[in-house]
């Protein structure tokens, strides 16, 4: 009696002990699945928070390089100085139209006076003479300052992001301002069709008064006290969100048998500080969910086998847990690098834009310094390009510009460095090569492009200015000295390559 009795004591030890054993590994298993998840729900906030900047940050440098190149053209300036509406919009009503076809969400093309005064609606050229200095924070802002700001402004007819630019003539004169606006549903539509990211938002009701005034046509219903949902379909997954759901940092939802992480980024705010409402971001989970519930499962079954065998399965568990991170941290590390390669890259011609170039400068001229190697630099500028504009048309033009670039990408070395410093211009850093080598290099460019047929027009010529670092030069210095070379070439003929030369050379 003993024995089976101390067999009982033994076998009542061992399952008390395999009890404790699986519910602890059981917790683990718990605890590996939250931590998975939160690392998932971190890291897609934060690409969510990059995605949002970025991408305002890219429809601001499109569109202020669109409007700083139409404002290039003299026969528009003039027509805005001198107050001539009807040759004004006969010179920007082709562009706008051009414009609209690449973009159609791009709403508003607007004249102002000094006075915030409008002076021309390209969009809508029967209304101006309209006083805009009471409720146009940014056209105010632009005309007092005197220089560029862009935001997110409520007007009479929707959310538009604004890109409101200064005006001059040859003579620094200030005319007035120059606007684009874009509706807000261009950012939404770029979240879902390069990112998936698919959104909702959620508008303040004063805010949304002053836009259902002019939009009677708007679908919308009440969310909470605070917020009207827009565009909300039967289908939408505005409907199963509550307003205790948006005062989460974050949340999941289960619609159409999908897994889906909601969450804020941030406040959606005008130029004024004006809280316009909530951007919600939806993101499907199931490609996450899947690993995640294999991890709890494996836990599950782990926990109820032998302890030899759940000691065994442990690793395997671990192995998965940290193949899912891996895998996840792939796909973070794959989107950083697009993010970052699309900062750093001209959206036309592929090439370094001149922020990028202008960073690599900096580090070869250091380089070149340190271990006493020759860098040169070579300044390409497309001769007479206002006229190809003008004569051709801005696509033209921007399939010249495309063209060059390419040309010259398959002429230069891997070491070499090609970027687009502006408008026509282009700059190209030869690395370990003295000038009278690197001259060559810019002779057989300028060649190339002189012989190459564009169609339109079938030739296009440039000039080159060129500079060698010397000791004590910055970065600065050796790109004046560059486009020194490149005025005078411009100045002498055109078609041509210039070499810097040093006083008393």
């Amino acid at each position: 009696m003993k024995i089976v009795h101390s067999s009982k004591r033994i076998i009542s030890l061992l399952l008390a002990l395999i009890s404790l054993i699986t519910l602890i590994f059981l917790y683990m298993g718990h605890l590996q699945h939250i931590l998975v998840l939160e690392t998932i729900v971190e890291n897609e906030k934060d690409i969510g928070g990059k995605i949002y900047t970025n991408t305002f940050k890219l429809v601001t440098e499109h569109y202020e390089s669109v409007a700083n190149s139409l404002l290039l053209n003299d026969d528009i300036t003039n027509a805005f100085e001198k107050r001539d509406r009807k040759k004004l919009l006969a010179l920007t009503e082709p562009i706008y139209k051009q414009l609209v076809a690449q973009n159609p969400y791009l709403k508003i093309m607007h004249f102002h006076t000094p006075k915030s005064v409008s002076f021309l609606r390209v969009h809508q050229p029967d209304k101006f003479g309209d006083d805009l200095s009471s409720f146009r924070y940014i056209v105010n802002n632009v005309n007092a300052q005197k220089k560029k700001q862009t935001g997110l402004e409520v007007g009479r007819y929707g959310i538009n992001y604004r890109v409101v630019v200064p005006v001059f003539n040859h003579q620094g004169k200030h005319l007035g301002s120059f606007e684009f606006g874009i509706d807000i549903d261009y950012i939404f539509n770029i979240f879902h069709k390069d990112y998936g990211l698919e959104n909702i938002l959620f508008v303040n009701k004063e805010v949304f008064k002053i836009i259902h005034g002019n939009n009677k046509k708007l679908k919308y219903k009440s969310f909470s006290d605070k917020y009207y949902v827009l565009e909300p379909s039967d289908n939408s997954i505005s409907n199963i969100i509550t307003p205790s759901d948006l005062a989460k940092n974050y949340f999941f939802v289960k619609y159409k048998g999908m897994e889906n992480l909601v969450f804020t980024v941030t406040e959606m705010k005008s130029v004024t500080g004006e809280e316009i409402g909530e951007i919600v971001f939806v993101k499907n989970m199931n490609a996450y969910d899947s690993q995640i519930t294999f991890l709890r499962n494996i836990s599950v079954a782990l926990g109820l086998s032998l302890v030899f065998l759940s000691f065994y399965l442990l690793r395997k568990i671990f192995h998965h847990y940290t193949h899912a991170i891996d895998t996840y941290q792939s796909q973070l590390e794959i989107k950083n690098r697009t993010l970052s390669k699309l900062s750093n890259i001209d959206h036309l011609t592929k090439a370094h834009n001149r922020r990028s170039i202008e960073r690599v400068l900096s580090k070869e001229l250091n380089r070149a310094k340190r271990y006493e190697k020759p860098l040169s630099i070579i300044m390409i500028d497309l001769d007479n390009f206002k006229h190809v504009n003008d004569i051709h048309g801005h696509n033209a033009g921007d399939t010249v510009l495309k063209n060059t670039a390419k040309i010259i990408q398959g002429m230069i070395r891997e070491s070499d460095y090609f970027g687009r410093w502006g408008g026509e211009e282009f700059v190209l850093i030869v690395t370990e090569t003295p000038i009278e080598k690197a001259a060559i290099v810019a002779e057989q460019i300028r060649k190339a492009i002189n012989t190459h047929d564009f169609s339109e027009p079938s030739t296009v010529t440039c000039s080159i200015g060129m500079a060698q670092m010397r000791t004590g030069d910055n970065a600065t210095e050796v790109v004046a000295k560059a486009d020194s070379a490149l005025y005078q070439a411009k100045n002498s003929g055109k078609n041509k390559v210039v070499l810097y030369k040093e006083k008393g050379e």
